[in-house]
This record gives structure tokens, C-alpha cells and sequence, in this order.
């Protein structure tokens, strides 16, 4: 199931509103409707293909509605006694059986909504990791939910909240339950919602933080994480329709792909892109070597500064709201190209930097964390503040020396200060950080951990609120769907049971992913250094002239200060500030497309 869809009241615009996501289920589709409700779901048929569509489902006094895949639905079955046949019987029999902790027992990625037609309650649950979107909105004494916001748009319109610019700004993606619009609302990421008809109330559930650090041995670690691993993979890869692996060539989707080359008796499909003339940014010739390693069928794709502008027009029309992430282009492009080769599922390695820790900048943060205990440190704050600097050191050493939080998601773009010099609306110091101490508070009763800090944060705002969130656009768009076997529920448990001294190794990059992939990898890949996905977006941009539509949306909506404009885009040909200035021309791009309805 692959969009769901639900209004409690009388909405005449209901149908229409439920049709705009007909692109994420393109198999199958239905819906029920009275004077009190409207509920729907668009399918996508891969597990259940040659089964009728068994949604919304109405048993009892309860209708239900699912997106996403459980993998242990079975065992639930089985385990509680269940008198269910699929997943979406499955999860509102454990409903009734255990309310709002079905949270505890589901194993998969997962956007549900179960309403009560004698009591008018609706519960919504979202995953552990942001996986599956589910939006909200409570106007004029009717309660919508939605898998993509542009259902909503049909009923209450598009109204900007310039304030939430900040977020997006500053993270390249809004925060949960925060979106760009005023009206609209997220459900946060491993949480429900509950809704009895006139007050909403959110709880969160956060399982990883509560996990004791119990394994201090790199062998007995690797290999309870090939064995969980190898589970998830396999419980990934469908049996009934064509798959593939998403694979850029470095350790992470290259783990993943041997990894199913074990678990399947077929012969894997690997999905590659490239920059021809652009050596530095291509990663194929690690992706071919792979490809050839495990005899598996190769599809490579070169992406041109021409496809680059195509695509971004064909993905103006998808996004609700921007991604600040330069990755999404290649990345749907990539992806539907695979659909053109038949397939409906793709595997990737993403979660794998997030759970053990392979970007650089946690080494970098690490280290940062020893200014906060300097001595006589007075003098150099008093420095600081008299030689502001643009650069990310000097924003780390202000909050190291004034004891504030210094990690704020690897994903973090424009600082607080950076901001204000930008936006003419301004904000004080330290207001987006508000928008995570929420899961500083939480992570603080439980862990002391700095490490762990990493981590956790990471899986909460950079996955879960902007990599899945590009993932799931994306590829919905496309009519595929995207398995990420690190983020699985048992492995992620398993991560946080690894002491942080195993996961993370500053002079040997992810030591237990390297100790399981000694059996499954040539050698060429353990050894090369850790690679982000870069391309020549900002050189194809200047080449264009692009920038200067930053310039024109700041003409019809006067969100910048010109000055700083100019002075980021006097160092794009450097490359400098090259990742702040990929969110300033989306969002740009997606004002002056929404200009007349904003």
C-alpha cells in the first residue's frame, strides 16, 4: 500500500482531494464515504499482487487504513493469536489487542490510521523511523490526514509560514510536526496521534534510547550484525515482483548487494549513475567492480547538465514542499530509469553513516566537544564575538564555549547567525535548535553518550526528516518502492547495544561493517575512503546563470537580504557554501511555481 487518505466530517472536495495520489498506487485503488467520513487508500501491489485490495478496512466497529510493509505480520499472527490473513488485518486485530503499543510490535516501515465510527477517535501511528509520511490538519471542525500534503492543498490551500523558512534553512527540511505551510502538520516520526474529535495529542515512542550498551567486542559484534543484517535483507527482497539494489559503489550499497546475492537464488539487478567528465564526482568504476565480483546484472545511467534542469522541472511538480538535498535529481532520475527496466522495488543502503558512524564530521564534532572544558576561555568568547566568521568552526566554537548543545544533525546547513544575516525575518540565537531539544530532552534521561547523541539524532532529523523524506518522493513518484535494510527495527536495536567505542573508530571508519564485509567484498572497497554523493550541480547552476532565480524570488516575495546573496554567490564558483546555495534556488524555484496560491 503506497497512499492513504481520510477526512472525518462532511467534505464535498473529499474525492478530489484523495485522487491527487493516485501516483503513489497506480495497481489498485478504493474508498468509503458517508455524511460523517471519507476514507481512501491507493495501492501499490507487491507483496499482496495477486491478492483483491483489502483496504480500507471496516470490521467491527473500526476502519483501517495501511501504507508500507510489515515483515513480521506472520509471526504476529501466530505469537498473539490473531484472527487476520494479511497485514492490515494483522494490524488492527493487535490494535484492539494492544492500543497505542502496537508501535512495540511492528516490525517494518508503516503509516497507519484506525478510526472508531462509535466514539469518533482516530489514532495515527508512524513508524520508528520516518519512513512511511503521514500528514494532518484540523480546520473548521474537520480532521484530514494524508500520505503527501498536495491532498491536503485541494481543501484548505497553500498558506507559507515564512518563520518556518529557518527550519528549512537550517536543516534542509522542516522539523516535525512543523511543515512550510501554516495549516499542516506532520505526524512526528515514531509516534501516534490521537484524536477524539475535538483535542489532538501526540506521544512519542522512543524504544533505541532505553537499549544498555552491552557488546565490547568487534568479533562478537560483527557477527550479531551479519546475522540480523542478513534477516533484513531477506526479508526485503520481494518474491513476487522485479528488484534491485540502489548502488553508488562505496561500502554501504555494496554491503547490501552482496548481502542479497546470499539471500536470493537469482541473479541481482544493480542500478548505477554517473557524470561523464566530471572524474571526480563518478563513482561507477567502484560500482562496476562490485557489479563483477558478484555476477550481477549492471545497469549504469549518465547524468547530463541537461538532465539535471528536466528533471528538476518534472520534480517542481512533485515536491509539496523543497528537499534541501542536491541528491534528490540524480536520484529520481536513477530511480526511473530502474522502473523503466521493470522494477518495483529497490534496496539501498541507506542508515548504514547515521547507525555507524561513517561521516567525517562526527570525528570532527568529537573533538569540538573538549573546547567546552577549556580554561580562562572568557577572552576567546569575548574574541569571537568581536570576529564574526561564516565558517561552521566558528558557530561550534560559540556554542562550545557557552556550554550549548555543539551537534545539531549532520544535515545542519545555516546556523542561527547565518540565518539572520540572510533572512530578513529575524530569529534569535539558538530558535532551531528548539525545534530538536525535544529529543535532546528525551535522549538526556537515559544516555550520557556523545556518540550516541550522534546517532540518534541523526536517525531522527537527517533520515527520518530529510534523506527518507527525499527517498519517499522520489520514488513514489516513480511507482517504486525503497527497502533500506539498516533500518530495519532489530538492527537499529542492535547498533545501540554495540558500545560506542566499537561503532565508532575515528581512524578506521566503521570497523564493524569492514570485519563483515571482508567475506562478501573485493578488497578495492574496504579500502577506499568514505565518498558522500557530490555532482556537478553548482558548476551546471553557473554555467545557466541559474542563481539569479534566487534573485527573482526575492523580488515577488522579499524573504532575502541582497547583500548576502551576493556574497554567497560570489564564492559558488569556488564551491564554497555550495550546499547552502542548493536550498536557497529550490526553494526559490518552488515559491515562484506556487506564487499565485502562496
Amino acid at each position: 500500500m503506497c497512499s492513504i487518505f481520510g477526512v472525518i466530517g462532511s467534505e464535498p472536495r473529499a474525492k478530489e482531494a484523495f485522487l491527487t495520489l493516485a501516483h503513489r498506487g497506480e495497481d489498485d485503488s478504493a474508498y468509503i464515504q458517508n455524511k460523517d467520513y471519507f476514507f481512501g487508500s491507493f495501492r501499490l501491489a507487491i507483496e499482496s499482487i495477486n491478492l483483491k485490495q483489502n483496504q480500507p478496512l471496516q470490521k467491527k466497529d473500526y476502519i483501517a487504513l495501511f501504507n508500507g510493509e510489515i515483515y513480521n505480520y506472520k509471526k504476529l499472527i501466530k505469537k498473539f493469536n490473531l484472527n487476520a490473513k494479511d497485514e492490515i488485518e494483522t494490524i488492527l486485530e493487535l490494535f484492539l489487542l494492544k492500543k497505542e503499543k502496537i508501535l512495540k510490535y511492528l516490525r517494518g516501515m508503516y503509516a497507519i490510521a484506525i478510526f472508531n465510527k462509535s466514539t469518533k477517535e482516530l489514532f495515527l501511528f508512524r513508524d520508528l523511523v520516518g519512513k512511511k509520511p503521514l500528514f494532518y490538519a484540523f480546520s473548521n471542525n474537520k480532521f484530514y490526514f494524508a500520505s503527501e500534503q498536495k491532498a491536503l492543498f485541494k481543501i484548505l490551500g497553500v498558506n507559507l509560514e515564512k518563520r518556518a523558512i529557518h527550519q528549512f534553512l537550517g536543516f534542509g527540511a522542516t522539523i516535525s510536526p512543523n511543515t512550510l505551510l501554516k495549516d499542516i502538520k506532520k505526524v512526528e516520526i515514531s509516534s501516534y496521534l490521537y484524536f477524539d474529535g475535538k483535542n489532538i495529542i501526540n506521544k512519542r515512542y522512543e524504544p533505541f534510547l532505553k537499549v544498555k550498551p552491552k557488546i565490547s567486542n568487534l568479533k562478537i559484534a560483527s557477527k550479531k550484525l551479519e546475522k540480523t543484517l542478513l534477516n533484513a535483507v531477506n526479508l526485503r527482497i520481494p518474491k513476487n515482483v522485479n528488484w534491485g539494489v540502489l548502488l553508488s559503489g562505496g561500502l554501504d550499497s555494496s554491503l547490501i548487494a552482496s548481502l542479497c546475492k546470499k539471500s536470493s537464488k537469482e541473479k541481482i539487478n544493480l542500478f548505477s549513475i554517473g557524470y561523464e567528465g566530471y572524474e571526480k564526482y563518478d563513482e561507477r568504476i567502484y560500482a562496476k567492480e562490485v557489479a563483477k565480483y558478484l555476477g550481477a546484472n549492471f545497469f549504469e545511467f549518465n547524468f547530463t547538465k541537461k538532465d539535471f534542469f528536466n528533471t528538476i522541472d518534472k520534480m517542481l511538480n512533485i515536491l509539496d514542499e523543497p528537499i534541501g538535498d542536491p541528491a534528490q535529481i540524480p536520484l529520481f532520475f536513477l530511480i526511473s530509469k530502474a522502473k523503466e527496466q521493470g522494477i518495483k522495488v529497490l534496496l539501498s543502503g541507506d542508515g548504514s553513516d547515521e547507525l555507524f558512524l561513517g561521516y567525517r564530521v562526527y570525528k570532527e564534532y568529537l573533538a569540538m566537544q573538549k573546547v567546552s572544558n577549556l580554561p580562562y576561555s572568557n577572552w576567546l568568547k569575548n574574541f569571537l564575538r568581536s570576529n564574526f566568521s561564516l565558517n561552521k568552526e566558528w558557530e561550534w566554537y560559540k556554542r562550545a564555549l557557552n556550554k550549548e548543545i555543539i551537534f545539531r544533525s549532520s544535515c545542519e546547513l545555516y546556523t542561527d547567525r547565518q540565518l539572520n544575516m540572510l533572512l530578513r525575518l529575524q530569529e534569535k540565537d539558538n530558535k532551531n535548535f528548539e525545534f530538536i531539544k525535544k529529543y535532546r530532552d528525551d535522549f538526556s534521561k537515559t544516555n550520557k553518550d556523545c556518540i550516541d547523541w550522534f546517532s540518534y539524532l541523526d536517525l531522527k532529523v537527517q533520515l527520518g526528516e530529510y534523506f527518507l523524506t527525499k527517498i519517499d518522493r522520489v520514488s513514489m513518484a516513480n511507482g517504486v518502492e525503497v527497502r533500506s535494510p539498516f533500518l530495519d527495527k532489530k538492527v537499529i536495536k542492535l547498533a545501540f547495544k554495540i558500545d560506542s567505542k566499537i561503532r565508532f573508530n575515528p581512524t578506521n571508519v566503521k570497523p564493524i561493517l569492514k570485519e563483515i564485509a571482508k567475506n562478501y567484498l573485493p578488497q578495492i572497497i574496504l579500502e577506499r575512503k568514505k565518498k558522500g554523493l557530490n555532482y556537478p550541480f553548482i558548476e551546471w547552476l553557473l554555467e545557466e546563470d541559474a542563481l539569479k532565480i534566487i534573485y527573482s524570488a526575492n523580488k515577488e516575495f522579499n524573504i532575502f537580504k541582497t547583500a548576502q546573496l551576493d556574497f554567497l554567490s560570489s564564492k559558488a564558483s569556488s564551491g564554497k557554501f555550495k550546499q547552502h546555495l542548493f536550498p536557497l534556488y529550490i526553494l526559490s524555484l518552488w515559491l515562484l511555481k506556487n506564487k499565485d496560491r502562496l
